[in-house]
């Protein structure tokens, strides 16, 4: 019961709640469940659909409770991941019904629409639990149904794509351990469909979180595996994983690094041609990558006591566009994240009234986004902006700010 209360408490909050957070730790015995429980080693594609199945049909007291995997154990679980063998799926007995390509292109275009869904709205209860579901039901096809070996494929992808998006929302959420899981099953899934691409966009997504948790030895090691991944693919891919290399050394807090794998992105990014690369890549614009390499520069000017004004400058320059401009293009959560960046940038520049400006932009806009991580960065802001926005204007928006964040 205690465990139902901590999950139901989590699921209407967006917060994590566990039982023992709430009423102490149950004596006696207890067996912690970790990412990669089920994960490592060799493991046939049955086996994984199954893992896969079980924990996307488990309560939400599973995702809140899982624990992160030591880094070791998660790298092993990784390099195991990406040794998956390609496997062509086997469909049921005959009797079972049959998976036809209209239903194949149905699901398709529902994935896209649930990653304009956490563009729109963020990594919500009630978003995550609608992907889990879908994942569910495609896991379920491919378990349960006929189809060809070419459909096979195609739900291999689709699940793997699924994967990766409910690993993104449960890191919004603030669940790093159920982002951790949902990431090796994807990388699971897209490699037995042969999908390198996929594979590297997820190694990417790994480095990327590690950055952001200041784990930028795990950041770098995971980002380099998704440029290893990208030898024969398009710009855009290799573009990506670039771009999440120079998150890496923006952690690390190597400028020059960071500068050199941000200007091979855009290069390669340049080559790009319009619906030419992987749907799951189609927010990856100049826009974008100005707005994380504005980000990157942040933590480098409050890493570098050297020459942190040109350096907040230009992250200022590089941030303000899709800061501006990404509610009206249908990226709120995008635009609220960078915004925080924004923001985080002129008050260290110690400018009061581009600080000002930005946090009521912020204001306006943090009820459309349903994201645990960047309310708790908007917070760890608020409190650093109250000890140096001392004017009328400036405690006005701090209490606007005080308002939005005190409502769900």
């Amino acid at each position: 019961m205690r465990r139902l209360t901590a999950a139901v408490l989590s699921e209407a909050t967006g917060t994590p709640h566990t039982a023992a957070a709430l009423w102490g730790a149950i004596p006696g015995p207890r067996v912690e469940a970790t990412a990669t429980d089920g994960l490592l080693g060799r493991r046939s594609l049955t086996d994984v659909l199954a893992t896969a199945t079980a924990w996307t049909s488990g309560d939400v007291y599973d995702q809140v409770a899982v624990h992160p995997a030591p880094e070791d154990r998660l790298f092993a679980a990784v390099w195991d991941a990406t040794r998956q063998a390609p496997h062509t799926p086997a469909p049921a007995a005959a009797g079972a019904d049959h998976v036809h390509p209209p239903l194949m292109d149905l699901l398709e275009r529902h994935l896209a629409e649930l990653r304009r869904l956490d563009d729109t709205a963020g990594g919500g209860a009630l978003s995550q639990r609608y992907v889990r579901t879908a994942l569910a039901n495609v896991l379920d096809l491919l378990r349960h149904s006929r189809y060809t070996p070419a459909i096979g494929i195609r739900l291999l992808r689709n699940a793997a794509g699924l994967a990766q998006l409910a690993g993104w929302m449960a890191f919004d959420a603030s669940l790093p351990a159920a982002a951790q899981r949902y990431q090796l099953l994807a990388i699971r899934l897209a490699r037995a469909a042969e999908d390198h691409d996929a594979v590297a966009n997820v190694l990417g997504m790994l480095a990327y979180q590690h950055a952001a948790i200041h784990h930028p030895a795990a950041a770098l090691r995971f980002a380099e595996a998704a440029l290893d991944h990208t030898h024969r693919s398009l710009p855009v891919v290799r573009a990506r994983a670039l771009g999440r290399l120079a998150t890496a050394h923006a952690a690390a807090g190597d400028i020059d690094a960071f500068r050199s794998a941000s200007e091979q992105c855009r290069a390669l990014l340049q080559r790009h041609r319009a619906h030419d690369g992987p749907p799951y890549l189609y927010y990856f614009t100049a826009e974008q990558v100005a707005a994380e390499a504005g980000q990157a520069l942040v933590d480098l000017a409050a890493a570098n006591a050297a020459s942190p004004r040109r350096l907040l400058t230009e992250a200022v320059h590089q941030l303000a566009p899709l800061a501006a401009y990404g509610p009206a293009t249908g990226y709120r959560r995008s635009a609220l994240l960078h915004g925080i960046h924004l923001a985080r940038a002129t008050l260290q520049a110690r400018d009061a009234e581009a600080t000002v400006q930005a946090l009521l932009r912020l204001t306006d806009h943090l009820g459309d986004v349903q994201s645990i991580r960047c309310r708790h960065l908007l917070a760890q802001l608020r409190r650093r902006a109250g000890s140096q926005l001392r004017s009328p204007e400036g405690a006005d928006a701090l209490r606007r700010l005080d308002q939005a964040l005190s409502e769900p």
